[in-house]
């Protein structure tokens, strides 16, 4: 099985099938949809520069301004219950997915666009709403094609994009900022310096993958959907997992204190001190595993005629490369279903070694997530910063379902951990 999953989305790299074109915004591809080969190839050229360590490490003091607001909003909830925008809980109740919610936005909205959405000091703004409409649609289009053709689409949602780029774009040098944005229209900049920029034949330009205006207004705005929902559900999962499991939860904090404790008291750690500290990347991979982001898998299409597991496949099925049942097989991930972060440190491990081929929190070869680096950076300041500031409790009793389009999402729309700042 293993194998077969590295065959098809790393050594032959079966194409995206054309369920992703269910995912184009406004008719044109874009990195997540593109099936294109070449166009991907020549895109993510131009775009991956901005997702290397380097420059992310520019876009540190802008997450960590957001996560100094929500500790701030921690606070003065944990203080005083009715000022939790409106939904007030129990003393030291926090819903934590909600907050990690709109703290991802705020993430994504200042390092993509240079603009916060101010959701974690005021939790109303209708993009929320009309993205994750939008992303239901594309879900449910992804079977059913049809609708496309009959269903209008509200693009409303998009215009924020197209506001912010162009808004920047007219402030020329007096606009310029170290953001995901500036990094795009600097890169078409250089293209059309060297002269490879765009041509003024739309088709061509598409097919070519040229960075063009509106290729940038919809790659920027990509990188607002894929960097939201997703981050605020991992969080909320490996939070789920450690207030479960205080034994882990207490060996995390230890670590996470032994790497920042020449930090003054009210400092949050600092992304050089929690980059590579093994078990709090263990916490968030054995997370990735029993609850991967993309639960349903990830469609390809099978170029030739194939024979799979003893089944012969024609050319053109659409394959679904099945995440989760990889992620809990107990042939390659022993007692599956259980929270064991030790099984990623191979000194402490009492496992067989993980082989290859059977871990895709974030897909895998030509086509894995451009994001990565971008979402683990987020990932390690944000989870060092909530463990090592509070005390974390599971509270019973709670709704854990969750439903898939395109990421996961909890059912019931909150949940709620019991937090108290550390003495």
């Amino acid at each position: 099985m293993a194998r077969l999953f590295g065959s098809i989305l790393v050594t032959e790299d079966y194409p995206k099938s054309v369920i992703h074109e269910g995912f184009e915004l406004i008719g044109q591809p874009d990195l997540f949809s593109a099936r294109d080969k070449d166009f991907h190839r020549a895109r993510r050229r131009l775009v991956s520069p901005a997702f290397g360590l380097a420059y992310l490490r520019t876009l540190e003091p802008i997450m960590q301004e957001c996560i100094g607001l929500l500790i701030r909003k921690i606070d003065a909830t944990l203080q005083d219950p009715g000022s939790a925008n409106g939904n007030a809980h129990p003393q030291g109740h926090i819903d934590i997915y909600s907050l990690l919610n709109r703290l991802s936005f705020d993430i994504i909205g200042s390092s993509a666009f240079g603009q916060s959405f101010n959701l974690i000091e005021n939790d109303t703004n209708p993009i929320i709403e009309q993205i994750a409409a939008s992303l239901k649609r594309a879900w449910r289009q992804t079977f059913n094609p049809w609708m496309k053709y009959i269903i209008p689409v509200d693009y409303s949602f998009f215009n924020f994009a197209v506001e912010r780029v162009r808004a920047r774009r007219a402030l020329g040098e007096k606009g310029r900022r170290s953001d995901l944005l500036q990094y795009l229209l600097d890169a078409q900049a250089r293209e059309i310096e060297e002269g490879n920029g765009p041509t003024g034949n739309e088709a061509e330009d598409i097919r070519t993958g040229k960075l063009t205006n509106k290729a940038i207004e919809i790659e920027a705005f990509v990188f607002l959907i894929a960097g939201s929902e997703t981050t605020s559900t991992a969080l909320t999962w490996a939070l789920l997992y450690l207030v479960k499991h205080q034994d882990k939860l207490k060996r995390l904090r230890e670590e996470i204190d032994g790497a920042t404790s020449g930090n003054p008291s009210n400092q949050l750690p600092k992304l050089e001190q929690v980059r590579k500290l093994p078990y709090l990347d263990a916490v968030l991979n054995e997370s990735f595993r029993l609850r991967p982001v993309a639960a349903t898998g990830i469609p390809r299409e099978v170029p030739e005629d194939r024979e799979m597991l003893g089944y012969k496949i024609p050319k053109g099925t659409i394959c679904l490369a099945q995440i989760r049942q990889l992620h809990s097989d107990p042939l390659f991930f022993p007692k599956p279903d259980e929270f064991i972060p030790e099984r990623w440190i191979p000194s402490e491990s009492p496992f067989p070694p993980i082989q290859d081929f059977t871990f895709y929190p974030f897909s895998a070869g030509t086509r894995n997530c451009v994001g990565k680096n971008f979402a683990m950076m987020e990932l390690r300041l944000i989870l060092s910063a909530i463990v090592s500031t509070y005390d974390l409790e599971f509270i019973p009793g709670q709704n854990e379902r969750y439903l898939q389009f395109i990421t996961t999402v909890f059912v019931a729309g909150q949940y709620l951990i019991s937090m108290k700042r550390r003495s």
